[in-house]
């Protein structure tokens, strides 16, 4: 106890501000300037008492306790003192309008690892190239290698870039491989692989809602042509899109979906895919009956684009 009393009375002996006395700020808003202040040892210490002076570059607005605001893109030279010490930095301002990015992802477990594209712009729509992001996943699900993202386990996650005010959003669904869907229950993630013939079919049942659940049609490798997507005895939104072809929906008795491939359309070639459904938790409270445990909905991104 009494060394810990004795390094909170020592004296400050450094002010350090950002990464090498250099801040990046991306923000749009005011927001306050980091600053660490440091014994010999050290030790940090309270920063209450550092003062900040604006000393040269951008004309910047900041207050003598530090809150700036980046009306611009430039860099600036700011001036931090507490008693005699006096700390000269800079601050890089890059603000960050919007961050285009983000959409709904579909991995397997043990496949390939997909990219996470984002593209941080200024008010004019332009990129801006210098930033710091943060970053927030469940990491029982995904697991992240810098910017790129691997399927660990089935199930559903959030990801969030956030880039000053701003932030994308990718909504991931994982599955696992299966070959049927027979005995899912509430929460499960399945994938199930199909190929196709000119005028076959192949048929999986599901089990009646409630869940609900989602389904698509994943692309196969060794083909350039994805089989087509049907669901019978269910009430459904979405369809084919430019951009899934999935379906949300309500299973009712004797539910089913189907790859197909058409008669008519290149009839000589296999077409390979994966089917994936996953059945969602059960809601809470449950008005009908329904196995498995309660969990609120996942929410679905929409991405904006330039």
């Amino acid at each position: 106890m009494l060394f810990a009393l004795a390094a909170c009375k020592a004296p400050p002996a450094r002010l350090v501000a950002g990464i090498a006395d250099t801040v990046v700020v991306n923000n749009v808003v005011a927001v306050r300037m980091p600053m660490h202040v440091l014994d010999a040892a050290g030790h940090a210490l309270p920063d209450t008492g550092v003062r900040f002076q604006w000393t040269s570059g951008l004309a910047v607005p900041v207050s003598d306790k530090g809150v700036l605001k980046c009306t611009q893109a430039g860099d600036a030279t700011l001036r931090a003192s507490l008693g005699a010490l006096v700390t000269p930095f800079l601050v890089r301002c890059r603000p960050v309008h919007d961050v285009f990015g983000g959409r709904v992802l579909n991995l397997l477990v043990g496949d390939s690892s997909q990219d996470l594209s984002f593209a941080p712009v200024d008010s004019a729509g332009r990129p801006v190239t210098l930033f710091t992001a943060g970053i927030s996943y469940d990491s029982a699900i995904v697991t992240l290698e810098g910017w790129r993202i691997h399927a660990r386990a089935p199930g559903s996650a959030s990801i969030d870039v956030y880039i000053g005010d701003s932030r994308a959003h990718w909504f991931v669904q994982v599955y696992e491989r299966a070959q049927s869907l027979e005995g899912m229950r509430p929460g499960d993630h399945r994938a199930v692989p199909v190929r196709v013939a000119g005028g076959e079919m192949r048929s999986l049942q599901l089990p009646p809602s409630p869940p609900t659940y989602s389904v698509v049609i994943l692309p196969g490798r060794d083909t350039l042509r994805v089989p087509r997507l049907a669901v019978l005895a269910s009430n459904c939104a979405g369809g084919l899109t430019t951009s899934r072809r999935g379906y949300f929906c309500f299973a009712l008795p004797g539910a089913a979906v189907v790859a197909y491939h058409p008669n008519n359309e290149h009839p000589k070639e296999a077409w390979s895919g994966t089917i994936a459904v996953a059945l969602d938790r059960c809601p809470s409270p449950a008005t009908v009956p329904c196995p498995g445990s309660a969990s609120a909905p996942h929410s679905v991104p929409h991405p904006r684009v330039p």
